[in-house]
């Protein structure tokens, strides 16, 4: 199944377009965390939040899921794979029940908060929901430069995080239909073995 390639798209979709450049990734540095550290990492993770909010990142995945999920069984009908149509209507069904669109935006909030203050994602936030309204809203040069600078490295860590939940869901999802219904799926015949 190419679950992974289906939460690529999904969470792809979620992400502001303000954030779509290039750039090398930028290694997170372990620290020791005290109650203050982690009083600044919820109210960072507060801001990262609102910030996927204003730019409407679980509206996005929402409309988007059943085109999405749709790609997804497309490609596990392909000829060499022997699930039959029941077991891909059957993964759509408990895909649709299962996904949880806020464990995506999480994951997603994550990756924001690796490479920005919670000031610099609420001035982002406010840009977002500037443009909502019709209005103009600048950041700074150092924040326009940091978010093109940021972008790609953005987007893989998310991708990375996404691909995570969507494997581990897709699995268990697969995993359940071929236990019931193990009719669904014809497993392919051993190659032969090469001759001597």
């Amino acid at each position: 199944m190419r679950t992974a390639k289906l939460v690529l798209t999904l969470i792809a979709l979620a992400v502001p377009a303000a954030v779509l450049a290039s750039t090398p990734t930028r290694p997170a540095a372990p620290v020791a965390r005290t109650a203050a550290d982690q009083g600044a990492s919820d109210s960072l993770h507060a801001n990262a939040m609102k910030f996927l909010e204003a730019a409407d990142a679980r509206q996005r995945l929402e409309l988007n899921l059943d085109k999405l999920l749709e790609e997804g069984k497309k490609s596990m009908l392909r000829p060499d794979s022997g699930i039959s149509q029941q077991f891909a209507n059957e993964w759509v069904k408990r895909m649709k029940l299962r996904i949880s669109l806020d464990e995506f935006v999480t994951a997603a909030a994550h990756a924001y908060e690796k490479y920005f203050t919670g000031d610099e994602l609420d001035q982002l936030a406010q840009v977002q929901l500037a443009m909502k309204n019709g209005q103009i809203h600048t950041v700074s040069p150092e924040l326009a430069q940091k978010v093109r600078s940021s972008s790609a490295s953005i987007q893989r860590d998310i991708n990375a995080a996404t691909s995570l939940i969507g494997a581990r869901l897709g699995k268990e999802v697969g995993s359940q239909i071929q236990m019931e219904h193990p009719e669904w799926v014809k497993l392919a015949a051993p190659a032969p073995a090469p001759q001597k």
